[in-house]
């Protein structure tokens, strides 16, 4: 009954706003090593293309769903490729030129190599480990939480952070996403 009520509501009087962002996605904030002294990854460079639709059920109150994705490309370790790609549906609260962002999603992870293996330090000696010969894709729920600023009616800013493994001390992630957002106008 909530989704009919939902549905004759969106398509009744509800206005949409389409968006196209760009912006940096630093992914596992500490979680990753950098290099071979054991350095841990603090800000890296991961532009990110964003696609998203704001549905309006309030003035306050709107369904914001998106699709992300970073460019391809070899970073951490020159033998593997990895491109990443994200959907979400948020929830975004409006107090005035500031918004508040909350939500869910799917964030995959596709990883790909020659395959082989590589000897790495793994903090206190050197391993070897495998190198992909096939592309392995990860899956992983996200919640996602932000706060945006309206700069005029065309473009906005959002920084948000994804949280990867919320369920699981040891193994909880975070990224952090900046955005700027450029709004195609709203129409009904």
């Amino acid at each position: 009954m909530i989704f009919i009520g939902l549905a004759v509501h969106f398509n009744s009087y509800a206005k949409y706003d389409f968006k196209l962002g760009l912006g940096n996605l630093n992914e596992y904030v500490g979680k990753i090593q950098t290099d071979d002294q054991g350095t841990l990854n603090l800000l890296s460079v991961n532009p990110v293309v964003i696609f998203s639709l704001d549905y309006e059920y309030t003035p306050k109150i709107l369904f914001t769903p998106d699709i992300g994705f970073t460019f391809p490309k070899s970073d951490r370790d020159e033998n593997t490729n990895r491109f990443s790609f994200y959907s979400t549906l948020n929830l975004k609260y409006k107090m005035n030129d500031i918004y508040l962002l909350t939500g869910m999603g799917l964030f995959f992870t596709s990883i790909s190599g020659a395959g082989g293996e590589e000897n790495l330090n793994n903090g206190n000696s050197v391993d070897s480990f495998p190198l992909p010969d096939k592309v392995v894709v990860a899956r992983n729920l996200i919640m996602n939480f932000g706060l945006g600023y309206n700069i005029n009616e065309d473009f906005d800013i959002l920084v948000h952070s994804f949280i990867f493994n919320l369920e699981s001390k040891d193994q909880r992630a975070f990224s952090i996403g900046t955005n700027i957002h450029f709004h195609f106008g709203e129409f009904n």
